[in-house]
């Protein structure tokens, strides 16, 4: 089977309060083993902030993460994929950090997340053929999810 998912992205910011060993469990939670990689930047008040970043380029990666979501959350993430997606066949997800943290992968639209970009291999790349493709995607990992991986919620 050809590829569907080429690579993902995913990026948190660990603030002067937080934990950052924490905050990198809660990205490991997204990416697995990936390399994680560290920067610093300095926010409005002049207070460090640390950004965390990795890159997965293992479809079969991607597709488990999706899977250790809930069937709720890959609901949402069908019905507005719309404005989800953009004109370069990426996904954007917005994952509560805390959550993550504690090894669950939810949706949120809260500001303390893990932010994760999902690039769509679609020939043509049109939105169309990618939002097929996603939709695809997510009815295949609905239906395979195991069911020890379910959502405690």
């Amino acid at each position: 089977m050809p590829r569907r998912l080429s690579s993902m992205h995913a990026r948190t910011i660990c603030h002067a309060t937080e934990d950052a060993a924490r905050v990198e469990q809660a990205l490991r939670t997204v990416v697995g083993d990936s390399a994680v990689e560290r920067s610093s930047t300095e926010g409005h008040h002049g207070n460090v902030i640390e950004v965390l970043e990795s890159s997965v380029d293992d479809e079969a990666k991607m597709l488990d993460m999706l899977g250790r979501m809930g069937p709720e959350d890959l609901a949402v993430i069908g019905s507005t994929l719309d404005e989800r997606m953009d004109d370069a066949c990426q996904v954007f997800l917005r994952l509560d950090k805390q959550e993550a943290y504690t090894g669950r992968l939810r949706l949120t639209v809260g500001e303390d997340v893990v932010a994760v970009r999902l690039k769509v291999r679609a020939y043509p790349a049109k939105r169309a053929n990618a939002s097929r493709i996603v939709g695809d995607l997510l009815e295949e990992v609905t239906s395979t999810r195991r069911p020890d991986l379910a959502d405690p919620r």
